[in-house]
């Protein structure tokens, strides 16, 4: 049965406690590091060159947290790149709490022309949550065609990985607003827009120790607004860049009672992009 993760809260966003910081590597003035902190996928932040000692940076969470998914929505890797997290109670890195390794961003076989249309995500999912407070990501892609590394948002937060998978019936999907019109003549005209994702699906028979410090409390804080990253399935190494990408609520949902002490909610995610 799949592993679901809920990527959920995001730390490396500002909290009501904490303002976390990023530094290191050489960025573009008008694309700088400190967009990744920006919800806005249209604000990426670009390195002056694709040496790794210039993408290399490091974020300060403000304190220590238990961070059990790291991701790097949007970006423009090459399929030669790999992606090193470590994580540290000390800000110069000289003991470190974890060390992923270099691990490729791509997943094997995946072409460029394979995900035309996908906003690319590299996902890494520590087996156990991982308590730090400073994180440095490496990411080596010296042969990038562009000539630098662009990315639109980091992503290191917690995880909720519900005990149940969702029940049979679930559906991705996805979801497009591009406008067509019809002239007089007509010829068909196209107003094209990016097509998004989404994930619909119900996890049932949750005890009330997940339903509400975990389902309802995420929904609370979250709103239709506040960005989560999903993963369908954990130990996926096949199509991870089809079924994980950050999202929010689509809607709002109630936790519901089907069987006494046991809770059941759906689950509607939109895709950002």
């Amino acid at each position: 049965m799949p592993a679901h993760v809920f990527g959920w809260p995001i730390y490396s966003d500002q909290s009501v406690s904490y303002t976390p910081t990023f530094s290191g590597g050489s960025w573009n003035a008008n694309l700088p590091l400190t967009n990744l902190g920006d919800r806005r996928l249209s604000r990426v932040a670009r390195s002056t060159n694709a040496t790794t000692g210039s993408t290399t940076f490091d974020v300060d969470l403000g304190v220590a947290r238990a961070v059990g998914l790291l991701a790097l929505p949007k970006h423009n890797f090459s399929t030669a790149a790999t992606v090193r997290w470590r994580g540290s109670t000390v800000s110069n890195f000289a003991s470190l709490v974890y060390d992923s390794g270099h691990v490729t961003a791509w997943p094997a076989g995946v072409t460029a022309e394979d995900v035309d249309g996908i906003n690319m995500s590299y996902v890494h999912i520590p087996t156990s949550l991982q308590t730090a407070r400073y994180w440095r990501c490496t990411i080596t892609d010296t042969a990038n065609a562009a000539g630098y590394v662009q990315l639109a948002r980091v992503v290191i937060a917690g995880r909720w990985a519900p005990s149940v998978p969702a029940v049979l019936g679930g559906k991705i999907g996805l979801e497009s607003l591009t406008e067509r019109v019809v002239s007089d003549g007509g010829a068909a005209l196209y107003r094209s827009r990016p097509i998004r994702r989404y994930w619909d699906f119900t996890l049932s028979m949750l005890a009330e120790s997940e339903a509400f410090p975990s389902a309802l409390k995420m929904q609370r804080q979250l709103d239709l607004d506040g960005q989560v990253f999903f993963v369908w399935d954990s130990a996926d190494t096949t199509y991870m860049h089809e079924r994980a990408f950050l999202c929010v609520l689509r809607e709002l949902t109630a936790v519901e009672y089907p069987f006494a002490a046991l809770n059941s909610i759906p689950f509607r995610l939109l895709e950002e992009l």
